[in-house]
């Protein structure tokens, strides 16, 4: 099959931030033989290479990216049981909320909190996304990836894949060789109910609701307070991650504020915040700059309205950065990927 690299490919058509410039050359790849074709191509041509996929957290800046940007359209979903657990394996070009409400169709249980997050399968497992108490750590099994650099498929298990908040072994520069090319994630025929966040426990009083149930009462959820992209508004959803901080830390700040809540951390030691809350309290929640600004459903989504720039946005951001540090003596860290 012939390539088809373009170039000056506008990028902004391929981010739900609808902001960006011109990528000096652009691919789409549906297959490992056409991923490997364009990897030979850009070595050949000495290209500086990103991969992207649904493009729901990635900024990329105003004017001439100097890569060689490789979109993942890879697809394929199949369920497979195996001694009586279920695996669900998919491309990593994949939308990731397809293969949710594939999962709860089947009446099968362990992806339903992670239900209408924006992006794709790939996607999902290089940011370790997350929601209501679930990441998507706790239900892979493994991750299949060609390293670039010798043109072989591998297969990297749950622990290879160093997990942590929004963090994953492939966002170290040491593994910028690994291209995920699917995933094979673990689910439950019965009932393995996780409700324990505030909102699902209003919703599910002294209930035991069906997966799909669950499903629903998420994107109701979600809907109803995170800003989801169109024609005219672009975002990416959380624009930054829940800072943690050390216990000492978190006292100190209570007692300065003693509204501000707090989650304990996995380790015992830490403590989880609402960025959310901090972006609201030092007044950023629905405030519009220019042709970028702060949704008014939530304080943690960044938006661009029509004529916004990736300039702006940065601009924005780093603001509300500044004013939580000033406010709150708490570093917000992004979530997106800005990418120069």
């Amino acid at each position: 099959m012939a390539l088809n690299i373009q170039k000056g490919v506008l990028l902004s058509r391929h981010t739900t931030f609808n902001v960006g410039g011109r990528a000096k050359f652009f691919a789409e790849v549906g297959s490992v033989d056409e991923l490997r074709q364009v990897l030979g191509f850009a070595e050949k041509n000495n290209l500086k290479t990103l991969i992207l996929g649904g493009g729901s957290n990635t900024v990329f800046l105003d004017g001439k990216i100097d890569k060689l940007i490789i979109k993942i359209k890879i697809k394929g979903i199949k369920f497979r049981d195996d001694l009586g657990r279920v695996f669900v394996s998919a491309g990593a070009g994949e939308e990731w909320d397809k293969i949710v409400a594939e999962s709860v169709k089947k009446e099968l249980w362990g992806l339903e909190n992670l239900s209408l997050i924006p992006g794709t399968v790939g996607g999902a497992v290089y940011q370790n996304i997350g929601a209501y108490g679930v990441e998507l750590k706790d239900v892979l099994n493994k991750v299949i990836i060609l390293n670039s650099e010798t043109g072989s498929v591998l297969e990297l298990r749950n622990g290879d894949c160093c997990f942590g908040y929004r963090k994953s072994l492939f966002q170290d520069n040491q593994y910028q060789n690994y291209v995920i090319i699917g995933a094979e994630l673990k689910l439950l025929s019965e009932p393995k109910r996780k409700l324990d966040y505030p909102d699902l426990i209003k919703q599910f009083v002294d209930k035991k609701p069906a997966v799909a149930e669950i499903r629903n009462a998420i994107i109701k959820i979600r809907k109803s307070k995170l800003q989801y992209p169109n024609s005219k508004i672009g975002t990416a959803g959380s624009f930054f991650k829940n800072p943690v901080v050390t216990n000492g830390e978190y006292k100190k700040l209570i007692a300065k504020n003693p509204d501000i809540k707090g989650r304990p951390s996995e380790d015992g030691k830490s403590v989880k915040l609402s960025a959310a809350q901090l972006i609201e309290k030092a007044g950023w929640k629905g405030k519009r700059v220019g042709d970028v600004g702060v949704s008014a459903k939530h304080a943690l989504v960044l938006v661009s309205y029509q004529g916004g720039s990736s300039r702006d946005l940065i601009h924005l951001a780093d603001s509300i950065k500044a004013s939580v540090k000033k406010n709150f003596d708490v570093n917000l860290e992004p979530e997106v990927n800005i990418i120069f």
